[in-house]
């Protein structure tokens, strides 16, 4: 699902609304409540969304992870024609992205194993390596301008 729709307040309120009244509905609107019709549901659609929301971000670590591999692999070409002295700079770069991105791959795994599961600790050590990586990224690619 690479759909990046944030569903608004109003949205999930509809959504809320329709999934109570579904639970109503298949008991035949009788001897129920209500209020708990509309705390289950709330519960089911939020989990729904946050299930979402943890696909969404595993989608984008895994399109990131890809694109810092080509990106790798072209700047180790770009690495190999340069001069030793220029070499040392880029190198360092180079390294630390592929050290980076191999520390991703093991998390991004573990991601998808846990999926709704997936603890928080683990969604930001994950989103702090991807901040790491475009960061690399967007000096490797200052340099090759240079």
């Amino acid at each position: 699902m690479s759909s990046q729709h944030k569903v608004t307040s109003i949205e999930r309120q509809q959504m809320i609304a329709e999934a109570a009244y579904f639970r109503a509905e298949r008991r035949g609107f009788s001897s129920g409540d209500p209020i708990r019709d509309w705390c289950e549901a709330e519960a089911e659609v939020d989990a729904r969304l946050h299930a979402l929301e943890e696909n969404q971000l595993v989608e984008r670590l895994e399109q990131l992870l890809a694109s810092a591999g080509k990106r790798l692999a072209a700047a180790r070409r770009k690495v190999a024609s340069m001069s030793s002295e220029a070499r040392g700079a880029w190198q360092r770069d180079v390294d630390k992205l592929a050290t980076l991105r191999d520390t991703l791959q093991p998390k991004l795994v573990e991601l998808r194993a846990q999926g709704e599961q997936a603890g928080r600790k683990l969604r930001e050590q994950a989103e702090g390596i991807r901040d790491e990586i475009a960061d690399l990224l967007r000096r490797l690619e200052v340099k090759a301008k240079h």
